[in-house]
Formats: C-alpha cells, sequence, structure tokens
C-alpha cells in the first residue's frame, strides 16, 4: 500500500503471505488421494523403523509364540522345524516386520484418524486421543484373547493326531497361523469402534442398528466361521461371542453419544 511522507510515495513493504492449508471438506478427489499418499508414507516409515527394533526381539517373539503349542502338545515334539537352511533367517525378518506394525500401530491409527476425522465435523482433535487410546486398546485386547484361544485350537486338533499320524510343525506355517488368529482377532475386535464411529458421523443410528439386531447376529457368527483360520469350532464360536457383546456395547455407547 503506498504511504505519503514528505511529498514522496513509499511504497510500504508487503506483508508475506500465511499457507493456508486447504480444507479437507472442499479438496479435490486428487488432493485426498494426495494426502493419503503422504500418510501411506509416514505409516511405512514408521513400520520400517519398528521393524528395525524387532529385529532385536524377533527371538523372544517367536519363543513367546511357539509356547501355546508347547502347552497343547504337552512339550512333545513342539519345537519348530524349517525344511531349508536360511529358514530361521527368512523367520526372524518375518517376526520382525510383524513386530515393527505393531510399534508403528499408534502412528498408523493417528494417520487414519487425520485422514478421516474431517467426517465428524469441528473439533476432531477433541476426539484424537479417545479414538485412538480405544483402537489400541481394542486391537491388542483381541490379539490377547486370540493368543488365550490359540490352545484351545491345537488340543482340538491333536486329538486327532497319534498313531501313524503325527505332528510336526514346521516354523514358517506355524507362525502364519498364529499371526493370522492374533490379527483376525485384533482386527475384529474394532468393530465397536467402527459402528461407534459412523453413528458420530451420522452415517447410521443406533436405532438403525438396534433394529437389524438379528441380522447383526447371524452375520457375525457366519463371519467369524470363515475368518478364523482352521477347522475347529472353538475359534468361532469364543470370536462371534464376544463381537456380539462389543456391538451391543456400541449401542449403548451410541445412544449415550445421543445419536
Amino acid at each position: 500500500m503506498p504511504l505519503a511522507v514528505s511529498g514522496m510515495t513509499v511504497n510500504a513493504p508487503r506483508q508475506p503471505r500465511r499457507l493456508r492449508q486447504p480444507d479437507p471438506k472442499f479438496m479435490t478427489f486428487v488432493e485426498h488421494l494426495q494426502e493419503l499418499r503422504q500418510r501411506l508414507i509416514i505409516c511405512a516409515l514408521a513400520i520400517a523403523l519398528g521393524s528395525i527394533g524387532g529385529w532385536f526381539l524377533a527371538g523372544r517373539a517367536i519363543h513367546l509364540l511357539d509356547q501355546p503349542l508347547c502347552d497343547a502338545l504337552h512339550h512333545k515334539n513342539c519345537a519348530l522345524y524349517t525344511p531349508q537352511v536360511y529358514g530361521a533367517f527368512t523367520l526372524n525378518l518375518k517376526i520382525a516386520i510383524i513386530i515393527g506394525f505393531a510399534i508403528a500401530l499408534p502412528v498408523t491409527l493417528y494417520q487414519v484418524w487425520g485422514f478421516v476425522a474431517p467426517a465428524f465435523g469441528a473439533g476432531p482433535n477433541y476426539w484424537a486421543p479417545i479414538w485412538i487410546s480405544a483402537a489400541l486398546a481394542l486391537f491388542f485386547g483381541g490379539a490377547l484373547t486370540g493368543y488365550l484361544v490359540i490352545p484351545l485350537a491345537l488340543n482340538f486338533f491333536d486329538k486327532f493326531s497319534g498313531g501313524p499320524v503325527q505332528i510336526l510343525p514346521f516354523a514358517s506355517e506355524y507362525v502364519g497361523f498364529v499371526v493370522l488368529i492374533l490379527s483376525v482377532f485384533g482386527v475384529s475386535f474394532e468393530l465397536p469402534l467402527v459402528l461407534v464411529s459412523l453413528t458420530a458421523a451420522g452415517i447410521t443410528s443406533s436405532a438403525w442398528l438396534s433394529s437389524k439386531r438379528i441380522y447383526f447376529f447371524f452375520g457375525i457368527f457366519a463371519t467369524a466361521t470363515v475368518v478364523t483360520p482352521g477347522a475347529d469350532w472353538i475359534s468361532p464360536l469364543i470370536l462371534g461371542g464376544i463381537l456380539y457383546v462389543l456391538f451391543e456395547a456400541s449401542l449403548i455407547v451410541s445412544r449415550l453419544l445421543g445419536k
């Protein structure tokens, strides 16, 4: 803006423009993709750093994972075998990456929240600690439940061994089986958080969920039967029962939120 000083016109220095972040509600599809890419890069870096630390914890993690096998087989033939000379190395690498995912989970959930928060209206930072803490508690609570269920499933399978048929656990297959159970239980336990988030965003309501209770009941047990590995009846029954209890809990929370 020009200023007059003693008959002279002097241009006032321009104030630097502040860069404003675009409002997520009015971002284009391409801008949403760019934001998603940035958040995925942050998650990948966090997992990579967590995997470095996981490499030093892999040995203890493998011992923790094979403990249910030893308990189920009563410490007979509970050693893990590998058919390749490099099998132990690849197993430790796989475990390190899995631990990296677990270590980076808070960062991953924070990025997920940052991406979906605009759907919850104003003041998303107020709910961020609650949402992330609930997601972490539900996931690790589900993983712990799955870990406690593993010996029950192994005992079921052990009843069919004996005589000419003996269980020879290969490390890669067994660890994959255990990790799959932990992941299935951990992710499934996020059901109440998903339902409460949908009701908070106005996408659904507690009244609608309550009216579909019978469909959720059969859908939960059918899904639990499909997603749980193995052919035992114990794992899907326990998972389905707990998930239905969590479904009812999500209804109570949604009503308390007035949704």
